[in-house]
């Protein structure tokens, strides 16, 4: 398929899949500094939540740890009470009572310290954690603050530039004044966004795909005629040389 304008436009074409790759590219770069900070926005996210996590735990522990030792001092002040009592009993079988009473008691007492040791090595855990959790959300939070800062200027400086080149990529679409010319490029820039436009190669071959299109196809692109690949629709254009 060729177009046969007045004016070579095939030129022109070829100047704005240069500007379209470079555009892409730049659009590209500003994509890939805003999902940056997205995941470095998210890794923070995720570790505050996870340090919001281990604080509840460590609070549930703490306060658990804590009635346990009340609970212990409560028990042993009564064993304490029952033994000063013990001297006090002149019946023998009052006294087995109390001393079966005071055993059975110092055996609780021995298991929920046993409670409370754990509950105290977990809270020691979780503080520890938490701390490690918490420098490095403060460490991320400062890198971010610096990518942030920096990836602005650098976003500015592709705004910039991108800009330019759109404001460029309209003149030329202004010069191909072919509507029909700009439909199809923008079909085959939409098939493929990084080479829309490709050599033939020994004069009668698509670099794109590798059909055999026959000497005329050649003959057309001198002529600045807009011509298609017959096997995967790419723009043709004659090497550089």
């Amino acid at each position: 398929m060729a177009d046969t304008p007045n004016t070579p436009l095939l030129p022109l074409i070829i100047d704005i899949s240069k500007l379209d790759v470079q555009i892409a590219g730049l659009q590209a770069q500003l994509k890939q500094i805003e999902t940056e900070r997205k995941n470095r926005a998210q890794a923070i996210s995720a570790l505050e939540l996870k340090k919001d996590a281990r604080a509840k735990l460590l609070a549930e522990k703490r306060a658990l740890s804590s009635r346990e030792e009340k609970g212990i001092k409560v028990e042993r002040d009564r064993i304490n009470e029952r033994r000063r009592a013990l001297s006090t009993l002149n019946n023998y079988k009052l006294q087995q009572a109390a001393e079966r009473e005071i055993d059975f008691v110092s055996k609780q007492i021995g298991q929920r310290e046993e409670l409370l040791l754990g509950l105290m090595r977990e809270v020691e855990t979780l503080d520890k954690d938490s701390k490690e959790i918490e420098a490095t959300v403060s460490g991320l939070q400062g890198e971010l603050v610096a990518f942030e800062a920096a990836s602005q200027e650098t976003a500015q400086g592709v705004q910039t530039r991108l800009q330019e080149l759109q404001a460029e990529r309209a003149k030329q679409a202004q010069l191909v004044g072919n509507n029909q010319v700009l439909t199809l490029y923008s079909r085959v820039a939409a098939r493929f966004p990084s080479d829309p436009v490709v050599d033939v190669v020994n004069r009668d071959g698509c670099s794109g795909c590798h059909m055999k299109l026959g000497p005329q196809v050649a003959v057309q692109i001198a002529r600045g005629d807009v011509v298609k690949c017959i096997g995967c629709g790419r723009i043709l254009k004659l090497p550089a040389e």
